[in-house]
C-alpha cells in the first residue's frame, strides 16, 4: 500500500528523514510494486469479485510481522511490524497508536476475511537481485515458518505451546503448491519454493495455522464434552490459544500464568485457576487423540494458507536507478491467468483425488 498518516509525517524525527528524500526513497525500495496489479487479474481469471488488499504503506507497519517496534540489529525475517525509521524515531504514542489503530483494525478485518475459507493466497512482489546480486527466481511460492525451516520446531512461546510444530513444517497443501509450481514451469516462468527466504513466524500465514488447528480442535473436544461449550473458563482457554497475533490483554496474562508462572490479573485468581483446570482437560484430550493432528495434517478440508513472490520487474517498469516508471500490464496477466489456472486444475482435479485416496 502507500498509505502514510499525515499524523506521523508531521512527527518532527519522522520529518526531517521525509525533507532530505530518504523516507521517499525508502518507499520506493519497499513497496511491492505490481502485486495489485497480479492480485486483480488473478481475482478475474479466478471470478472471485475481488480482492482484499492492506493499504498502509510498509514503512508504517507490516501487518505481516508479529506487533512491536523492532529492535535494533534485528534480521529481517524476525523484525517486528513497526521498523525502520519509524521504531527507531517515533515515541511510545504514536507507535501504540499505529498498533491500536492500524495493526488492530487490519487485524479484525482479516479475520473476517479469512474464516471458513479453504485457501488464502498472499500476492507479493519482490526484488530482482539478492543483496550478494545473484538474481531471484521469477516466482517463489512461500509456505514454510523460517524458524521451522532452521530447526524443525517452533521457537518456545511463539504459540501455545500444545499448538503441535509439525503443522508450521508446511501452510500449503502440497498438491496445491506443486500444481502451481508445475503450471507456471511449463510455461516456462523459473519457480522456486521458500527461497530466497521462508515466511516470517509472525506472517499471516504462518499465524492463521493456529488458529484454524485450534478451531478444529474446539469441535472436536466440544462432542466428548458439551457442557464446556458455555463455561467461561474453557471460553477464556480457547480465546488464549488463537490470540495468535498477541493482541488480547486478558489471554496474554492467562498464558503468562500458565506458561511462565506469572500473577493473576488482580482480582482473577479464581478465575485463571479454573481456566487452568480447563486448559489441563484440553491439553489431555489432544494427548489422548494424537490421530486427529495427523489427520488435520492431511485434510483436504484444511485451510492452505500460501504467499507467492513475484519478481517485481517482471511486472512493472524501472529506471536505470531502481525507481518505479508504470506497470507491464501483459506480463502481470500472463502470471495471473497461470496462477488461476493451476489453482483450477487443483481445486477441480487434485483436491479430489487427494481426499479419495485418504479414504
Amino acid at each position: 500500500g502507500a498509505y502514510m498518516p499525515q499524523r506521523l509525517l508531521d512527527a518532527p524525527t519522522v520529518n526531517s528523514v521525509a525533507q532530505d528524500g530518504t523516507l521517499e526513497r525508502s518507499f520506493e525500495v519497499k513497496r511491492d510494486w505490481g502485486a495489485s496489479l497480479v492480485s486483480g487479474y488473478l481475482a478475474s481469471a479466478l471470478g472471485t469479485g475481488g480482492f482484499h488488499r492492506v493499504e498502509i504503506s510498509r514503512l508504517v507497519m507490516d501487518f505481516n510481522r508479529f506487533p512491536g517496534s523492532t529492535p535494533k540489529g534485528a534480521d529481517h525475517l524476525d523484525k517486528l511490524a513497526i521498523s525502520g525509521y519509524l521504531a527507531r524515531d517515533l515515541d511510545y504514542i504514536d507507535k501504540r497508536w499505529i498498533l491500536d489503530t492500524l495493526y488492530d483494525g487490519v487485524s479484525g478485518d482479516m479475520d473476517a476475511v479469512i474464516s471458513g475459507k479453504q485457501l488464502v493466497i498472499s500476492i507479493h512482489t519482490y526484488d530482482e537481485h539478492n543483496p550478494s546480486d545473484t538474481q531471484r527466481p521469477e516466482v517463489s511460492i512461500l509456505g514454510r515458518s523460517h524458524s521451522y525451516q532452521q530447526n524443525s520446531r517452533l521457537p518456545f512461546g511463539l504459540f501455545d505451546p500444545i499448538f503441535p510444530d509439525i503443522l508450521a513444517e508446511s501452510a500449503v497443501r502440497g498438491a496445491l503448491r506443486d500444481r502451481i509450481a508445475l503450471t507456471l514451469e511449463k510455461s516456462g516462468v523459473f519457480v522456486e519454493h521458500n527461497y530466497p527466504y521462508c515466511l516470517p513466524d509472525g506472517s499471516l500465514e504462518i499465524r492463521c495455522q493456529p488458529w484454524f488447528f485450534f478451531h478444529r480442535l474446539r469441535r472436536h473436544y466440544e462432542l466428548t464434552h458439551p457442557e464446556s461449550a458455555d463455561d467461561p473458563s474453557h471460553k477464556l482457554v480457547w480465546r488464549m490459544l488463537q490470540n495468535t497475533n498477541l493482541r488480547c490483554a486478558e489471554a496474554n496474562a492467562l498464558s503468562g500464568y500458565l506458561h511462565h508462572f506469572r500473577d493473576a490479573l488482580p482480582g482473577r485468581r479464581d478465575d485463571f485457576e479454573r481456566s487452568r483446570l480447563s486448559y489441563e482437560s484440553i491439553k489431555r484430550h489432544l494427548d489422548a487423540h494424537q490421530a486427529l493432528v495427523q489427520r488435520y495434517r492431511f485434510a483436504h478440508d484444511r485451510t492452505s494458507a500460501l504467499t507467492i513472490e513475484v519478481r517485481k520487474d517482471l511486472v512493472w517498469h524501472f529506471d536505470a536507478e531502481g525507481r518505479a516508471l508504470g506497470p507491464r500490464e501483459d506480463t502481470a496477466r500472463e502470471i495471473a491467468n497461470l496462477l488461476a489456472k493451476g489453482i483450477s486444475t487443483y481445486l477441480s482435479e487434485d483436491r479430489r483425488a487427494c481426499a479419495l485416496n485418504l479414504r
